[in-house]
């Protein structure tokens, strides 16, 4: 899969981490080492500002500093280089998210929640919790029963109501979710809203499950497209649901 852009940014701001180490200055070696190093990054600066930063407030003085090259470049690219990074709407642009004005009498009818994330409590350490952070980071309104349950609430009725106030669901699929007495009642809720909308609904993430183990278990979510967990990071998977949560907006 194409690196998105912020993965792009990190690795160069990594790579300048390394080439700035301590340089021995009685070593020529080191020092034509450091040169050739710090020359080859800003080529690759030069590749990533003629890509991505020509818009952005910065482009005019990262061309000004590729274009003279003089001794303080490698730094002065840097700081550029991490201004960018904390540039979060700028950021967001760039790997494809677009927030979305909605207007209020429409905002009345938006469901409580962004999505819903069913899972079973086993996956939570290795896969869940990130996720939900990753997803939280984006601004994303979750349904997640350790943050959304309170002292106090019944918490089927809590869970159920849940399952009928979300734009989406996503549901980690793993062997840990099979035959699981309220994994599979929040499945079977979504499935019968999916069918009853003909709408996009349930988003699978398989975890560490193959495609054959999910049809012969669900053959009713077979045949959604889902996505492995080992194939992309938790960032990943929210950038992804935050483009499908936009596409659902600007249709509205």
């Amino acid at each position: 899969m194409m690196e998105d852009f912020e993965g792009q940014l990190d690795k160069l701001l990594s790579r300048a981490k390394e080439i700035r180490g301590p340089v021995d200055m009685t070593n020529l070696s080191s020092i034509s080492y450091y040169e050739r190093e710090a020359n080859i990054w800003i080529n690759n600066v030069e590749i990533f500002y003629n890509k991505y930063l020509k818009s952005h407030a910065l482009g005019d003085r990262i061309k000004s500093i590729l274009f003279h090259r003089n001794g303080k470049a490698f730094g002065d690219l840097v700081a550029c280089l991490k201004s960018i990074k904390g540039d979060r709407e700028f950021i967001d642009k760039m790997n494809g998210i677009q927030s979305v004005n909605v207007p209020k009498y429409q905002a009345r009818t938006l469901p409580d929640y962004d999505v819903f994330i069913s899972h079973a409590n086993k996956d939570k350490e290795d896969l869940v919790e990130e996720l939900y952070q990753s997803l939280k980071a984006l601004g994303i309104s979750i349904f997640y029963d350790k943050e959304s349950l309170e002292w106090g609430d019944k918490w089927k009725d809590k869970i159920l109501d849940g399952t009928k106030k979300a734009e989406f669901a996503i549901i980690v699929i793993s062997e840990n979710f099979f035959d699981r007495e309220w994994t599979e009642n929040e499945l079977n809720e979504f499935l019968n809203r999916q069918n009853r909308n003909g709408q996009k609904l349930i988003l699978p993430i398989l975890h560490n499950i193959t495609a054959e183990q999910l049809k012969e278990k669900y053959p009713s979510v077979a045949d959604i497209q889902g996505i492995p967990s080992d194939k992309y990071s938790c960032d990943q998977i929210a950038l992804l649901f935050a483009k499908q949560l936009i596409k659902r907006l600007k249709s509205a």
